[in-house]
C-alpha cells in the first residue's frame, strides 16, 4: 500500500489516469485501495472497471493453473499451483484456503467450474453437500442457500447429479445449474434448478432436456466452460455408447438446444476418449482416436453443425492419453498415465507438471484468474469494512 502522501497525491489524478494505474494492480490490494475514499470506492466497484480489471489479468503472461484432485479436501492439500511459463515447479502459499472449511475433516469436495475469476465448488455428501461460489483472489467464501424448490424423490431413483456454473453476459449474473436425473421407468425424469448469485436463490425451472437424451456425462477438464453464456454436456440415449449431441444450456433465456456432433463421434470404435474444451473463444471437442491420433475440432459458427473445423491434429499419442483442454493462451492440457502435460502447438513445446500419479487420473484444472468479482447477491451491499477486514 503506498503512503499516505502518496495517496493524497493520487486522489487528485482524473480517473482515466486513476483507471490505467488501478487496472495493473492486484485485486486484493484494490480492495483495500476502495477505502481511501469514496471517489476511489466508486471508480473501483463500477462493473465497467471490474470488467476491465479481469480482461487485464487474463491476457497477463504470468498465468497460473489449479489443479484439484477429485474428491479433494480443504484439511489436507486441495490442490497444486502451478505457473504456466514452468508447471514443473509448484508454487506454495499462494492462496489462502477458506478457515471455516478447513475444520471439517471428514468431508471431500469436487470442482464444478470456473469462469471470471470464481471457482464454484460441492463440499461434504454428494446428495446433500453445500454448494459454495469462491474468489480466491479476494478470499471470499459465499455458500449457496439450500433448494426449497426440489419435490421428494426417493435416493433409490436417482440416475445422477450434473451441475455446472457459468456467467450470464446479459444480465452480469452468475448462474449455477443443476441436472437431477431420477428413473422413473419407462422414462427418465430431469429436475433442473438454476441458482442466481444476483438474485441470491434457487428456482426450479419447467425446461429439461430433450427426452432421447437420457443420459450425460462428466468428464476431466480445463474448467473454462461458461465464459460465454452457455453450458454444455455431452447427452447419449440409454443404449447408446456414444454421444449422440451436445447438449447445451443458454444461461440467458434459461433453455436446453441440442448441437450436433462431428460425424465420427457417432462411431465409438474409432476413439477411446472425447472431452468438451474452449478454443480461441470456440466450442471444441477433443477425441483421441484408437490409431494413436488427438483430433481438436472446433465450431466455428457456434450452434452450425456444418461448421465444426479440425483445428489440431496431434500424433503419436499411444493409450493412456487423455485430453483435458486448452489454456486461456490455447495451450493444450493432457494427461499421459501417471502424468498431467501441457502442450505448446505454436513453439511444439512440451511440459511436463509435478503430480502424484496416483492423482493424475482425478484431476480438474482451474485457471486461476485475478478478480474483483465479489461473491455475493446484488442487494447485499458491499462495505470498506467488509474489505478492511480481509485477510490475505
Amino acid at each position: 500500500m503506498a503512503s499516505p502522501q502518496h495517496l493524497a497525491i493520487m486522489e487528485k489524478f482524473p480517473n482515466d489516469i486513476l483507471s490505467n494505474i488501478f487496472i495493473r494492480l492486484l485485486a486484493k490490494q484494490l480492495a483495500q485501495m476502495r477505502c481511501v475514499s469514496k471517489t476511489w470506492n466508486d471508480l473501483l466497484s463500477r462493473p465497467s472497471f471490474v470488467k476491465s480489471h479481469l480482461d487485464h489479468s487474463r491476457h497477463k503472461n504470468d498465468e497460473i493453473l489449479l489443479v484439484f484432485y477429485h474428491l479433494f479436501s480443504f484439511h489436507s492439500k486441495p490442490f497444486t499451483a502451478h505457473p504456466l511459463r514452468s508447471p514443473h515447479l509448484e508454487l506454495t502459499n499462494f492462496i489462502r484456503l477458506p478457515t471455516n472449511l478447513q475444520s471439517e475433516r471428514y468431508h471431500y469436495g469436487y470442482v464444478i467450474g470456473s469462469v471470471n475469476g470464481l471457482i464454484c465448488f460441492q463440499y461434504g455428501p454428494y446428495i446433500d453437500g453445500d454448494y459454495y461460489i469462491w474468489n480466491p483472489s479476494l478470499s471470499a467464501l459465499l455458500i449457496l442457500p439450500p433448494s426449497d424448490n426440489m419435490p421428494d424423490y426417493d435416493y433409490e431413483d436417482l440416475v445422477g447429479i450434473f451441475p455446472r456454473f457459468g456467467y450470464d453476459p446479459t444480465t452480469d449474473d452468475y448462474k449455477l445449474v443443476k441436472l437431477t436425473s431420477l428413473d422413473q421407468e419407462p422414462i427418465i425424469l430431469w429436475l433442473v434448478e438454476v441458482y442466481s448469485m444476483r438474485k441470491g436463490v434457487f428456482k426450479l425451472i419447467t425446461q429439461s432436456p430433450p427426452s432421447h437424451i437420457t443420459r450425460i456425462r462428466y468428464n476431466h477438464e480445463v474448467c473454462v466452460d461458461g465464459h460465454d453464456g452457455h453450458l454444455h454436456w455431452f447427452g447419449y440415449t440409454e443404449s447408446g455408447q456414444n454421444p449422440v449431441a451436445i447438449l447445451a444450456f443458454d444461461l440467458g433465456a434459461e433453455t436446453f438446444h441440442e448441437i450436433y456432433i462431428p460425424v465420427f463421434l457417432l462411431d465409438n470404435k474409432l476413439y477411446y476418449e472425447i472431452s468438451l474444451g474452449v478454443l480461441v473463444g470456440k466450442l471444441c471437442v477433443m477425441a483421441m482416436f484408437r490409431h494413436g491420433e488427438c483430433e481438436v475440432w472446433a465450431m466455428d459458427e457456434y450452434g452450425v453443425a456444418d461448421s465444426w473445423v479440425k483445428h489440431h491434429v496431434f500424433s503419436k499419442c499411444r493409450g493412456g492419453v487423455s485430453p483435458f483442454g486448452f489454456t486461456l493462451h490455447n495451450e493444450f492440457v493432457f494427461g499421459v498415465y501417471d502424468r498431467l502435460t501441457l502442450y505448446d502447438p505454436i513453439a511444439a513445446k512440451v511440459k511436463h507438471f509435478k503430480i502424484k500419479s496416483t492423482k493424475c487420473g482425478y484431476t480438474k484444472v482451474v485457471e486461476y484468474v485475478d478478480s474483483l468479482v465479489w461473491v455475493a447477491p446484488t442487494k447485499h451491499k458491499i462495505s470498506c469494512r467488509k474489505f478492511s477486514r480481509l485477510k490475505f
